[in-house]
């Protein structure tokens, strides 16, 4: 969602019609999805239309035969699997084509539009995950049209996720009648989660990008104290720039009794990296895991099974994310530490004598954590893998710069006002370690702080927003950095 008047005006004219017109809030919810679609991309509009129809059909299908199964007809279940793979095959064919055929041509934007359209990976993964669940009858097929359009098209999250279950969401869709705005402090959490979503965008990761752009496609000009500075700015800006915009999504969300799934839960205070992977993206993270490392056989089989379904995942992973050399190169990187983790957790089980430090143990875990994850951002981050590794060669063998620091800083456009930005940092850490403690979501954790401490954080967000924040004519839902994923 983007920051303009235009965003503002549209969720406050649907909310006021959802709050009017109780026996309809389904049906308006859905309209305003296929408005803000529509005015998003024409071409994703079609796309939506048609995968929502298709998937709606496959899952009246999917019901049919298993009531069939039920009454002990034999070939339903034979037909019922073929269905359910051809159709997990075809969603899986279609996505892999749409995300890479353009790109892998000629580059043509007008192409790459009319074949990636906004948000096709998020709700084709929610198509995935529908059609196998209603196989596993771990749900039930939707037969109402409206409820299940709704589930696929929903505005605040078609854009970047989070990516929802159907047995969740419609089951919050079916109980839209009984919200009430200001019950359960639903009107204060959902303010304090969008100012913080937008705080985290505009004010940090937007301006963090002026910096990190030029580092990461230029890394020749730079040395290794700016380039290690660009790696550990462009983890937060990535941080900052997704994280804000699942809460915006989730704050807006929740102004109509939907929960959507939280996608960042302070990642970057991991004391591993397997913890690392449950608090970021965690609707893709638990997706991954549910219908492609378990169905696998998971850690069920030994080691090197383990270990080779651990691997397939972050390929996978990595695939989804962008056909480069470097998106494999960072999905890789995630799998061997993953795997490290593994064998290192299991030989300290084994040797384990007596406690250790915990304090001292934790801040160290979170502080290697957070710089190796960082080091796969710039694979993640940089255009090519040739200019990765550039970076990475300039970095770790601490090259100069062609100018000296003070140069440098000029030439990539710092000022004596970004002097400021590490406070930027300061207070991402800050939210996060109030996340951590309360171990709620920033909207509820905000809640059990004094109303004076929470009123001169969100006033001090707002300020921030309003004078430090980038935004205006221009500025638009694609500016988000997990659109193109």
């Amino acid at each position: 969602m983007s920051f303009s008047i235009e965003t503002f005006l549209f969720v406050t004219i649907i909310l006021i019609l959802f709050y009017l017109i109780k026996k309809a809030r389904a049906v308006i919810l859905l309209a305003a999805s296929l408005v803000f679609i529509y005015h998003l991309d024409v071409g994703s509009f079609i796309w939506i239309l048609a995968v929502t129809a298709i998937v709606y059909g496959i899952g009246i299908a999917e019901d049919k035969l298993i009531e069939r199964i039920e009454k002990k007809k034999d070939k339903s279940a034979v037909t019922l699997k073929i269905l359910v793979v051809a159709s997990v095959v075809l969603c899986a064919v279609l996505l892999f084509a749409l995300k890479n055929i353009a790109r892998w041509g000629e580059r043509d934007d007008a192409l790459i539009k009319i074949l990636l359209p906004i948000g096709f990976s998020y709700y084709i993964f929610q198509a995935i995950s529908y059609i196998v669940d209603v196989y596993r009858r771990k749900a039930k097929a939707e037969k109402n049209p409206i409820n299940f359009a709704l589930y696929m098209c929903y505005f605040p999250k078609f854009v970047s996720g989070p990516i929802e279950r159907s047995d969740t969401f419609l089951v919050r869709v079916k109980e839209l009648s009984g919200v009430r705005l200001f019950e359960n402090k639903r009107f204060s959490i959902s303010f304090s989660t969008i100012i913080y979503g937008y705080f985290l965008k505009v004010v940090v990761a937007d301006r963090l990008a002026f910096f990190t752009t030029r580092l990461l496609n230029d890394s020749a000009r730079f040395g290794a104290a700016w380039l290690f500075l660009g790696m550990v700015m462009y983890s937060i800006q990535i941080y900052c720039d997704f994280a804000g915009y699942s809460a915006v999504a989730i704050g807006i969300s929740n102004l109509f009794g939907i929960e959507l799934t939280e996608n960042f839960h302070a990642p970057y205070l991991s004391r591993n990296i397997s913890e690392f992977w449950r608090k970021w993206h965690i609707s893709l993270s638990r997706w991954l895991r549910d219908y492609i490392y378990i169905p696998l056989g998971g850690s069920r089989k030994g080691n090197a099974r383990r270990f080779l379904n651990t691997a397939i995942v972050f390929i996978i992973c990595g695939i989804w994310h962008g056909a480069d050399a470097s998106f494999l190169a960072w999905g890789l990187l995630h799998g061997f530490y993953v795997m490290a983790f593994g064998l290192y957790s299991e030989a300290k089980r084994k040797r384990a004598t007596g406690k250790e430090p915990a304090s001292i143990m934790n801040v160290a875990g979170m502080v290697f954590t957070f710089l190796i994850v960082s080091f796969a951002w710039i694979f993640f981050g940089a255009p090519n893998i040739g200019s990765a590794a550039c970076y990475v060669g300039r970095m770790l063998t601490m090259t100069p710069g062609v100018d000296s620091f003070a140069a440098q800083a000029a030439d990539i456009g710092a000022s004596r006002r970004d002097m400021i930005l590490p406070i930027y940092g300061v207070v991402v850490l800050a939210l996060d370690l109030l996340i951590a403690r309360k171990d709620k979501r920033i909207g509820r954790a905000m809640q059990g702080i004094p109303d004076v401490a929470r009123y001169v954080i969100l006033y001090g967000m707002i300020m921030a927003i309003l004078l430090l924040g980038i935004y205006g004519p221009g500025y638009n839902a694609s500016s988000f950095m997990y659109v193109n994923f």
